[in-house]
């Protein structure tokens, strides 16, 4: 038994199937039936989220729309409703905080949480996890997986077991017993690449690698190899961080795949516009400034090219970055090839917030101008405010 994590309970909850299951709660039609979210086969849509029923025919998240039409032609797709995704994720989260204020949100359906501690409250760990996972239900009509164990490692390999709607406890000390008949591949942090070397030299389950000689690992693998081995006798001492332990991000950003190839420079700017208005919206709501923009372009062959440029100060400012950017951009666009996806991404954060100059009287209007606009995007949402190349965009679609 792993001494450091004597008396721990880490819980891994994941919301199964989330996006589906809230489509059903707003529309029950569609329990029982091969439901996915995402965008149409018209445009490249992708595959975001796939019920079970639809799992089954080998469709699941990622996969091009039109290719999972072909695996099940009763497939019903549904768009997607982003902002009660939100709300339903919000409401899940400050139900289970209750139960202990250590949550890891991970993602807007997966959480790990610490219970260490609580069971003079709750009970047990497992007893509590029964209760959280029945008051989702009860309250909220979402179907809530988890696993349970003494560290985060195991407890989310251990919630893998337990879908749909199950739970899964590992006992302390029983961690190498659980892993040793795994394939190596079910461990976080062991790739299609790693697991095929592993299994070139015959180690194909997590009990032959917690047993293989170190020095061959290490000979093998470098560094990483070492920490691969304790990882498979199940130990990870990793703690749960809840939001004001967490470290900071290292960078920000978004990029968009086109429905159709482009090579219109304005309609690349509009887009390009687009993408970086966002990104400042989110350094500015983060209370972050950015030092480097990243600008990437991926052309049609899937040749992929990236230009950075770095600020002499740190900024969210929209108009301070457009300019470098669009440079970036049409230094870039010297390819006879048409653009399939363009992307922005800041890196060298820092907290903070702009501050104009004494003498910058422009500068600070404007500032108080983009102020405006954040509130008025937060409360109609982000088309309700658009500018320059993004009008014309709008209006030449």
């Amino acid at each position: 038994m792993n001494i450091s994590n004597h008396g721990r309970s880490i819980l891994h909850v994941d919301l199964d199937a989330f996006f589906v299951s809230v489509e059903r709660v707003l529309d029950p039609r569609l329990y029982g039936r091969p439901v996915v979210v995402g965008g149409s086969p018209e445009t490249r849509g992708v595959v975001a989220a796939a019920s079970y029923e639809a799992r089954q025919f080998g469709v699941h998240s990622a996969m091009p729309m039109g290719q999972a039409f072909r695996l099940c032609p009763d497939l019903i797709r549904v768009g997607g409703s982003h902002g009660m995704y939100s709300r339903a994720s919000k409401a899940v989260f400050e139900l289970i905080g209750n139960y202990t204020p250590l949550v890891e949100k991970v993602s807007v359906d997966e959480a790990y949480l610490d219970l260490s501690g609580t069971h003079h409250l709750f009970g047990n760990a497992l007893d509590a996890a029964d209760s959280m996972r029945r008051e989702v239900k009860e309250r909220l009509r979402l179907d809530l997986t988890i696993g349970i164990s003494s560290n985060r490692l195991v407890s989310k390999v251990a919630s893998g077991f337990a879908k749909p709607c199950g739970l899964f406890d590992v006992r302390p000390g029983q961690e190498p017993r659980f892993f040793a008949p795994l394939p190596v591949k079910v461990m976080p942090g062991i790739g299609p690449v790693t697991a095929k070397r592993l299994r070139d030299f015959h180690i194909d389950q997590l009990g032959v690698l917690a047993s293989t000689a170190g020095w061959f690992l290490e000979e093998v693998f470098g560094s990483y190899g070492a920490s691969m081995q304790r990882r498979a006798r199940g130990v990870d001492e990793t703690p749960v961080c809840p939001p004001w332990e967490r470290p900071e991000r290292k960078s920000l950003g978004h990029e968009r795949t086109f429905a159709e190839d482009l090579d219109d420079l304005k309609v690349l700017r509009g887009r390009l516009q687009k993408l970086l208005e966002k990104a400042c919206v989110e350094l500015r709501a983060e209370g972050f400034l950015a030092r480097t923009l990243s600008v990437k372009v991926r052309y049609a062959d899937f040749v992929t090219e990236t230009r950075d440029f770095t600020l002499p100060a740190p900024s969210d400012h929209d108009l301070e970055w457009w300019e470098v950017a669009q440079q970036q951009l049409d230094r870039m666009l010297k390819r006879r090839t048409l653009v399939r996806l363009l992307g922005v991404r800041f890196t060298g954060l820092e907290r903070g917030f702009w501050q104009g100059g004494l003498f910058e009287k422009e500068r600070v209007v404007q500032r108080e101008r983009i102020a405006v606009q954040d509130k008025i995007r937060k409360k109609y949402g982000e088309q309700s405010v658009q500018s320059g190349d993004r009008l014309w965009l709008r209006n030449s679609l």
